[in-house]
């Protein structure tokens, strides 16, 4: 039966979730699939078939008669069922090639997508299977459908064998490698007239306070060091999957990271987690020219309410750097959280969704905190009702800087409930595209309509027609104290006149103790470092990094003198 080509019937069989099982317990995962393969090896020779190949949580399988492999499959789901194994199988009848221990063609290709639709305790069969066995086994059929997979040119019924026991997938848990429908090609004149019609949506939805602004990890990025340009930025995901690849034992991730298994796989390793807060504390004067505009001009548009994902306060930095009045609040997800004051576009809300730096504990920064957070949001712990409510009388949810190819995005739309409600506007992050299965979902079961422009495109064009409209929120008269004389003194590294002002002005106001002691420690670092860089014991690297940890340090230690924040 080797190095010739026949007909066969191939069939597929794998556990499903096995990748999931194996993370949360290995030795229930090692047993299962010894249970899997010991069934196998048992059954499918008893039913005149082969094991073809292993692979992974899965096994190949042939057989010369479609009526033996369907028998095969039908008495191996009935002992894995018995064994309590998840398994699917599925199977197609078709010419394929055997050589070098292994078979190809069009017949093991459509037998695996037949098997990616399944479900566990489930069989499904082609309707060229269907069409073999139908007078010749005692059996009953349920019909699924006629699908269209993916690299395959026809379209093709699939069949699941109706047995008492054996699971029947719903259409809505057929996932399955499918060919995703090509939408009609839009004109550049009909886009540009859907796109201002959609900018006129959003603008009405803003003047009625109707608008949300959910901001995703990808509105949080950096200038790109490695390319030496302002314009090119690294986001948040990015940023953190750059630096857990540096660890030990570190795996490849896909091209597009994903922002909490990249944050997980750093803060599960020694030291990680102050290294996650180094790289994610992103502060406003850190950002390039190009960032901080996005933030000024965000701070301007009159949203009532936004919403972000981001735990930490760079919105509520760049808010106050600009003038703009407002509150901040954030959700933990370890206690009830007080509905905060009524908020408008004169005074809006900045809610962290995935809670704050002011209390570590709340901040979601890994997948165990985020199941944690869903658990909470769905359970006893709901979102505060002015934020509820506000969220579902909305006409208008703005997503920037959301990756949709996520999954816990869909999580986190069914928490916002926004499932009862169309959304008419969401944004993908920076450059990074949408997958065309994942757009259709959305599209489908949450009503989304995507305007695929980039975050700081879209943010000018919404500026200047607020601006237009005479609605952009107006600054709070600018007070010039000494807090922002040391903060100009800092940027501009005048570090020992700004640690000379700064002493003064504890001993003046009469400031806690723990801040003078705070600061001799950073006079004694500026000194230190002067004495490093007169004898050159470091390159201009490390003296500039030195500089700028003494910077940040001299930001914060004003923030708190002038917030009166606990050290």
């Amino acid at each position: 039966m080797r190095d010739s080509r026949k007909l066969a019937t191939i069939v597929f069989a794998d556990i499903a979730g096995y990748s999931a099982m194996m993370q949360a317990d290995e030795e229930r995962a090692m047993v299962t699939i010894d249970q899997f393969e010991a069934i196998l090896e048992k059954e499918v020779p008893s039913n005149q078939g082969e094991i073809v190949q292993y692979f992974g949580d899965g096994a190949l399988l042939a057989f010369e008669s479609a009526t033996d492999a369907l028998q095969a499959s039908i008495a191996l789901q009935e002992a894995f069922l018995d064994a309590a194994v998840p398994v699917r199988i599925g199977m197609h009848l078709g010419d394929v090639l055997y050589k070098n221990n292994n078979v190809f063609g069009d017949g093991v290709n459509i037998a695996s997508r037949v098997e990616s639709l399944g479900i566990p305790g489930s069989v499904l069969l082609s309707k060229t299977v269907r069409d073999q066995v139908k007078n010749k086994v005692n059996f009953s059929l349920s019909s699924l459908g006629t699908f269209h997979f993916k690299n395959i040119t026809e379209k093709m019924e699939v069949f699941a064998v109706d047995n008492p026991r054996f699971a029947i997938p719903r259409p809505d848990q057929m996932r399955g490698k499918l060919e995703v429908p090509k939408k009609p090609q839009v004109s550049p004149a009909e886009k540009r007239e859907w796109e201002r019609y959609q900018m006129l949506e959003i603008m009405d939805a803003i003047e009625e306070g109707r608008c949300v602004l959910i901001m995703g990890h990808y509105a949080f990025s950096r200038p790109d060091p490695a390319s030496g340009a302002q314009e090119t930025e690294v986001f948040l995901p990015e940023i953190l999957q750059a630096e857990q690849q540096k660890l030990p034992g570190a795996y490849a991730e896909e091209e597009r990271p994903d922002f909490f298994t990249a944050a997980q796989s750093l803060i599960a390793k020694p030291g990680g987690k102050r290294k996650f807060m180094k790289l994610a504390d992103i502060k406003l004067n850190e950002l390039g020219k190009k960032q901080q505009e996005r933030f000024k001009l965000i701070s301007e548009i009159p949203f009532d309410l936004i919403l972000s994902t981001y735990p930490f306060d760079l919105l509520h930095e760049a808010f106050s750097s600009n003038r703009i009045t407002h509150q901040y609040d954030y959700y933990s997800y370890l206690h009830e959280s007080a509905d905060p004051e009524p908020f408008d576009a004169a005074e809006p809300l900045i809610y962290n969704l995935f809670g704050s730096t002011r209390h570590k504990e709340s901040m979601v920064i890994s997948l165990e905190r985020l199941y944690q957070f869903i658990f909470a949001v769905l359970g006893a712990r709901q979102l505060p009702k002015l934020i509820q409510d506000k969220v579902q009388q909305a006409t208008h949810l703005v997503f920037m800087g959301t990756s949709f190819d996520d999954w816990y995005m869909k999580l986190l739309l069914r928490v916002l409930k926004v499932h009862e409600k169309d959304i008419s506007y969401a944004h993908t992050p920076g450059s990074v595209g949408l997958r065309a299965y994942n757009q259709s979902f959305f599209e489908s079961n949450f009503h989304v309509t995507f305007l695929n422009k980039k975050i700081d495109s879209f943010v000018k064009e919404l500026y200047a027609s607020c601006m237009e409209e005479g609605i952009l929120r107006k600054k709070a008269p600018k007070p010039v104290t000494e807090y922002h004389t040391l903060r100009t003194l800092v940027s501009k590294y005048r570090l020992e006149e700004a640690l000379d002002r700064m002493d003064s002005l504890l001993l003046k106001e009469n400031q806690p103790g723990r801040f003078l002691r705070e600061l001799g420690d950073y006079y004694r670092a500026f000194h230190k470092i002067k004495e490093w860089e007169t004898y050159e014991r470091y390159s201009p690297e490390e003296l500039e990094e030195k500089w700028q940890t003494l910077r940040n340090n001299l930001f914060a230690l004003i923030d708190k003198v002038e917030t009166q924040v606990p050290a």
